[in-house]
């Protein structure tokens, strides 16, 4: 079988043949696929990272009712398989400016007492233990977990641990590695949990998807052709950067997006 390109050349292209893309500027596009696996429960097999003793905070979530006098509760499950309780521990001092005249930027000197992104002092009351984590996430590595979620108390703000635990897991060939501070860099924790545990769950998916449909591209169509992928929020994000919880709404967000585009022409 083949098909026709009369836009733009009137070449038969057989099928199977590697398309040649020089001539087109720009390739826009949203997809289910995230989707799909996420109502499905067909995302990759997926482990948490987080703070000792903070292992079944995502399990029991927050407080949030969405009926308020329903006698039977069903919780929604969670989407990682194994949970990795990784010793490290960071608080703020009980104080940012002390009445009797101390301030909190007076403590620190670069190792127990430390600064964040937002320059806020940051205590290290447990530093990461480095060669538990390894010895922990090579056991992940065994059992066929690829994909892990790094989530820390603290760590939107006080990144260096969960970039610590990061570098570990990458050079223990992870496939995937979401970090919190970067999915979605807020405060409370259970929602940047959530967040970064989507994350890991669908972007392996997301990137198999994408690696498929650029395989039908002539190689180096990056230099002259521009793929880009809609997101949740109906903006657009290059193939490059493109991530399970980015492309959580990709398809009815380019639905929405569309429509208005055709509503108002």
């Amino acid at each position: 079988m083949s098909f026709t390109d009369t836009k733009v050349t009137g070449k038969q292209v057989p099928r199977g043949e590697l398309l040649d893309v020089s001539l087109i500027s720009s390739i826009r596009l949203g997809t289910t696929v995230a989707t799909n696996a996420l109502l499905e429960r067909k995302g990759a097999r997926c482990a948490l990272i987080t703070t000792k003793g903070f292992k079944d905070l995502l399990h029991i979530g927050d407080q949030s009712r969405p009926d308020l006098f329903a006698l039977n509760i069903v919780k929604p499950g969670v989407l990682f398989e194994r949970v990795v309780e990784a010793e490290e521990r960071v608080s703020m001092p009980a104080f940012l400016v002390d009445p009797t005249g101390y301030d909190a930027q007076d403590l620190v000197d670069g190792k127990k007492y430390v600064r964040g992104e937002t320059k806020e002092v940051f205590e290290i009351i447990e530093p990461l233990n480095q060669e538990k984590l390894t010895t922990d996430l090579k056991k992940l590595k065994e059992d066929g977990i690829d994909s892990v979620a790094i989530v820390f108390i603290h760590g939107y703000n006080f990144q260096e641990h969960e970039k610590l635990a990061g570098s570990i897991a990458k050079k223990l060939g992870f496939n995937n590695i979401s970090l919190s501070h970067e999915i979605l860099p807020v405060i409370k924790t259970v929602p940047r949990g959530q967040s970064t545990v989507v994350d890991a769950y669908l972007t392996p998916i997301v990137k198999e998807y994408i690696n498929g449909f650029l395989s039908g591209f002539k190689p180096g169509f990056e230099e002259h052709t521009r793929i880009e992928f809609m997101q949740s929020d109906g903006g657009l994000s290059s193939w490059r950067n493109f991530s399970g919880l980015r492309s959580l709404l990709s398809g009815p967000a380019g639905g929405v997006v569309g429509e208005a585009k055709t509503f108002f022409i």
